[in-house]
């Protein structure tokens, strides 16, 4: 990462993480304010993953206003994936989850603010959905005992998840919901991007891979079981979040855009990277203050 980064200071999902050496990627944080225009300026810079220089730092996501978790592995531990919680105010970090035999990957807060839901790749390579303690009080459980290969999630209220399920080759990958006391799987879409968002009012956003070229963002509505096209997505594009005023993040390349509905037409570019040497944003994690972490190479 150039010099003036530090000044201003998924993985695979069809193998099990079993000595694979995983792609390096950084993590970079923006402040964003808005202006009269509706348009989001991204500024002030701060790179995050320093500490791990050549390892993975991916899948972030905001726990707090001020602590980011997110998926880390080092180049001394070639078998697994931990949590690890990076706090923005005191820059100091934390590791999560040390497991030995399994993996854990896409952490992310759960409805209440008590606990957080991530991931586990088990020593048979099974892949669950678990739950754990914010204050570390217990070893965490498996929320979806029924439900196995998700590789992704969120939580669209307390007892209601959107769960991306791995598809077996040549199957697509799937998206579904499914409730924590019936265990049984809903089918929302299939051939669908990795980026899940919770709305209010039991809707969440997610991306539809209509053909190779042609990608939807679309609102699938739990109470009416239906799903509304938002935008087309720019090409080769399936990572987005979601703004406080409820606009759309996404990157392309070394580029961030927004789209805001009811304001914008399409897309509109709002920040280019490339001067801080980025070539590829890929995922993107927001929070109610208007700070943006970004996955980049």
């Amino acid at each position: 990462m150039p010099s003036v980064i530090r000044f201003l200071c998924f993985f695979a999902l069809l193998s099990p993480l079993k000595a694979q050496q995983l792609d390096h990627f950084d993590l970079i944080l923006l402040s964003a304010s808005i202006g009269p225009d509706s348009i989001w300026k991204p500024g002030a810079p701060r790179f995050l993953s320093q500490f791990n220089p050549q390892g993975y730092n991916n899948q972030p996501s905001f726990v707090s206003a001020s602590e980011l978790y997110l998926t880390v592995q080092t180049p001394e531990d070639t078998t697994q994936t931990d949590i690890w919680s990076l706090n923005l105010g005191t820059q100091t970090r934390l590791r999560i989850t040390a497991t030995e035999k399994t993996a854990e990957y896409s952490p992310l807060l759960m409805p209440g603010g008590k606990r957080f839901s991530a991931v586990r790749v088990e020593e048979d390579g099974a892949q669950h959905l678990w739950s754990f303690p914010l204050d570390r009080s217990d070893n965490g459980r498996v929320e979806f005992s029924k439900i196995s290969d998700v590789g992704y999630h969120c939580w669209v209220n307390d007892t209601l998840a959107a769960l991306f399920i791995v598809g077996k080759s040549p199957q697509p990958h799937q998206l579904f919901t499914a409730g924590i006391k019936s265990q049984q799987l809903s089918r929302v879409a299939s051939n669908v991007g990795r980026s899940l968002v919770a709305l209010p009012n039991n809707r969440f956003a997610f991306v539809a891979k209509s053909t190779e070229q042609t990608w939807f963002l679309k609102i699938w509505d739990v109470r009416k079981q239906s799903a509304q096209i938002v935008v087309k997505m720019p090409v080769g594009t399936e990572d987005f979040s979601v703004l406080p005023d409820g606009t759309y993040i996404a990157g392309n390349n070394a580029k961030l855009f927004q789209y805001k509905p009811g304001r914008n037409a399409d897309w509109v570019e709002i920040a280019d990277l490339s001067k801080y040497g980025v070539k590829q944003i890929t995922r993107i994690a927001t929070n109610k203050a208007g700070k943006i972490v970004v996955v980049v190479q």
